[in-house]
């Protein structure tokens, strides 16, 4: 006899049905927080359609059909606009995956459209759904669903940035209520229909839910001791309860929540730059500080569909000088990213491939996200509502694109020491909003120490640079990358590198500078991309072959100036900042106190009418040659002073480049005598050093930038240490001298 067509209606099935589905809810709701789906309403409604239909049709094969045509009813209803009983969406819809089968089976998902993703997810989802409730439901076996659930969701709350603790508690009680359901369904509790054993049925089914109820909430109520036992998971996540530290790899990330912990060097190269500026490559700047790491409290994205014909304009800086930087750049391996590193602010993007990338553009931010090309969104408002009309837009995909290379243009800022003093607090209301962010939680300490730096300070730009001297040449914090502790439960990232460690690496000292300034009214914000990398090769026409590898990666701060913009600026001890100064404040001071000579008109004909003889007589000399005409013997004389004219003018360029050169000829143990011949160097550009003047009195009456001059008081400390003292420089220290040597040797021009 053939089975009825619609299943006998079992209140316990459907209660049970309805546990179910909120189960999964909570699989899905991890989604939101760790990928990029938006919104999850079409997924449960799929869901509640498989649940639906397996609870009241028997016929399996009319239950797959039915949900086959609910599925290509979401995929329309999210596509597509043409009349539903037209078959113009169905012929794209096959066209569509005819095209993208062939990634399916070679595996590159993320080359596929985002038609053909959703069809196969949704099918992949129904499927799974129902088998789940025909082994959880048909079985009445829920307790091992409800044990992988709870692991799952605790796997997630301690490897991922997602909080499970509500899920985690929602998922207990749910999953004890499901298995109470089918125990008692199992046992043919709703087999009677008499009121008796009705009434016997409900009691039964209230007594574990009341067990429940109570259990969770006085667990949930009463007091909670503190762990006894370390955590296991540190293992995993850095540290032991015995403090040993696990390090991971340096490198660039996008999580920043997060902030401490050791790692160690990493040469792998990212990518290979050809670049006319070496100078930092930004990715991009978070704005909420939460005593832990950096977020993003704001975004506004700008849909960029055709990258190659965008141009950006003063997106970061204005209203100064800046030189235009023209770059290109070529990933390798798999060191790829889905983020445009660029320097200073970007103008233009092309020639990069694959040709058919997006771009979503924050303008808050200035970080630029490569989709995977385009797909289509429809868009259902009020008013299309009304006119019973529907519109289509075409968006940068979902998914995300890694670039193989790009050529792009860009303008790096040369500051002007004389605007930079003069720009005043006049902050916009948004920028104070957004950028004078502090955590409740920050001890007030770190505002004191702020203002203890910065007392002496008048403006923000000598504020700034009262910090930034502080964290780079105190002496006081030191640059470490595996020696460095974690934060304790509760502790401020930024008081514990102040106050108690006194070691970090680039995150430290930039987010300690940022958080600093912002205490003090200044608003600032951090930065993140890579160093300017080593330069392995230098071009005829001055460009340089860049390599930069994930060690390069660095953190930096950016600080707001009224009608400038956001200027970058160096925190960390050990790194030079690229950014060019003009220090246009000491040389209008010295120009106004240099004499004028005058002239009267006596001098100008007397100096005048000496020349003219000078000439005539010779020319005269030059006529009574008898050998040679006067051109064989004028021009070569004249290219002769003229290049001994070339040769004084440039003579301090020619010493420059020979010391230069003396100095890539030592080795890395020779620091004493790589530190004299910059000594010369510096003579040859400034002015000589007194007889008797110790090294520090040279240093500081050298007219340098307030960062080359931190970097000169250190090599001239550790010169000091290895000439003077009793030991010798260890490796890790003579290679980070040696280092910043060699840039601040590149970076000294006559």
């Amino acid at each position: 006899m053939a089975r009825p067509f619609l299943r006998p209606f079992q209140p316990l099935e459907w209660a049970a049905a309805f546990l179910f589905f909120w189960l999964l809810r909570e699989w899905l709701l991890p989604l939101n927080a760790l990928t990029d789906t938006g919104d999850l309403g079409e997924f449960l409604v799929l869901i509640a359609g498989v649940l639906l239909l397996d609870l009241l049709v028997q016929w399996r094969w009319f239950t797959a059909i039915i949900k086959l045509l609910g599925i290509f009813t979401l995929l329309y209803y999210n596509y597509f606009v043409t009349p539903f009983w037209e078959l113009a969406w169905l012929k794209a819809v096959a066209a569509r995956l005819s095209h993208d089968l062939p990634f399916l089976f070679q595996m590159h998902w993320t080359e596929m459209s985002l038609i053909s993703r959703n069809l196969l997810f949704y099918i992949l989802l129904a499927a799974l759904v129902s088998l789940l409730a025909f082994l959880v439901l048909g079985h009445k076996q829920g307790l091992w669903f409800v044990f992988l659930e709870e692991a799952y969701l605790a796997t997630l709350d301690t490897f991922m940035p997602y909080d499970a603790d509500g899920s985690i508690m929602r998922t207990l009680v749910l999953g004890f209520m499901l298995i109470a359901v089918l125990h008692l369904q199992s046992m043919g509790k709703l087999a009677a229909s008499s009121k008796s054993k009705s009434f016997r049925f409900w009691g039964a089914l209230l007594a574990p839910l009341l067990i429940i109820a109570i259990t969770v909430g006085l667990a949930y109520a009463g007091p909670k001791k503190a762990p006894s036992w370390p955590d296991p998971v540190a293992y995993f996540t850095k540290q032991q309860a015995d403090n040993t530290v696990y390090m991971s790899k340096v490198g660039y990330d996008n999580n920043d929540e997060q902030l401490g912990g050791p790692f160690i060097q990493d040469n792998t190269p990212v990518f290979t730059a050809i670049s006319n500026e070496r100078t930092y490559w930004r990715g991009d700047s978070k704005d909420m500080y939460t005593g832990k790491g950096w977020q993003k409290a704001v975004s506004d994205r700008e849909a960029i569909l055709k990258p190659n014909e965008y141009t950006w304009t003063d997106q970061l800086f204005e209203n100064m000088e800046t030189k235009e930087v023209h770059a290109t750049l070529d990933f390798h391996g798999e060191a790829k990213y889905s983020t445009i590193f660029y320097p200073g602010q970007l103008t233009k993007l092309d020639h990069y491939t694959p040709q058919h990338a997006t771009i979503l553009y924050d303008r808050i931010s200035q970080s630029l996200d490569i989709r995977n090309g385009t797909e289509m969104y429809r868009i259902r408002s009020r008013e299309l509502r009304e006119q019973q009309r529907q519109q289509q837009v075409e968006k940068p995909s979902a998914v995300r694109l890694k670039l193989n290379n790009y050529r792009l243009t860009a303008e790096v800022p040369i500051l002007s020491e004389k605007n930079m003093l003069e720009a005043g607090t006049d902050y916009p209301a948004s920028i104070k909003q957004h950028y004078l962010q502090l955590p409740a939680t920050l001890p007030p300490r770190v505002k004191q120490l702020a203002q203890q730096i910065t007392q002496k300070a008048k403006t923000p730009y000598e504020k700034v640079q009262a910090v930034s001297t502080y964290l780079r040449n105190s002496g006081k914090y030191r640059y470490e990358t595996k020696d460095v502790p974690i934060p304790e439960e509760g502790q401020d990232f930024v008081d514990q590198f102040l106050f108690e460690s006194y070691r970090g690496y680039c995150d430290h000292f930039s987010t300690s500078m940022a958080v600093m300034l912002r205490t003090i009214g200044i608003p600032a914000r951090w930065v993140k991309g890579f160093a300017p990398g080593t330069s392995v090769q230098t071009e005829g026409d001055g460009t340089e072959i860049i390599e930069v590898q994930n060690r390069d990666a660095h953190s930096w701060v950016e600080v707001y100036f009224p009608n400038y913009g956001w200027i970058p600026f160096e925190a960390t001890a050990t790194f030079s900042s690229p950014i060019r100064i003009n220090h246009d404040l000491q040389n209008e001071q010295q120009q106004q106190n240099l004499p004028v000579p005058q002239l009267n008109d006596q001098d100008r004909d007397s100096v005048s009418n000496g020349r003219l003889e000078e000439l005539e007589a010779m020319t005269d000399t030059a006529a009574s040659g008898q050998s040679h005409s006067w051109p064989f013997i004028a021009i070569p004389l004249v290219a002769a002073i003229a290049g001994v004219i070339l040769l004084w003018i440039k003579r301090r360029h020619l010493l420059v480049w020979w010391l230069r050169r003396q100095l890539s000829e030592y080795q890395e143990e020779q620091f004493t005598q790589k530190y004299q011949v910059l000594l010369k160097m510096l003579e040859r550009i400034f002015y000589t050093r007194h007889e008797g003047e110790t090294l520090r009195e040279y240093v500081n009456r050298l007219s340098v930038s307030g960062e080359k001059r931190q970097d000169l008081w250190y090599l001239t400390q550790m010169y000091e240490r290895v000439q003077y003292g009793t030991k010798q420089m260890e490796g890790k220290a003579r290679a980070i001298a040696n280092k910043i040597l060699e840039q601040l040797s590149q970076q000294l021009k006559p």
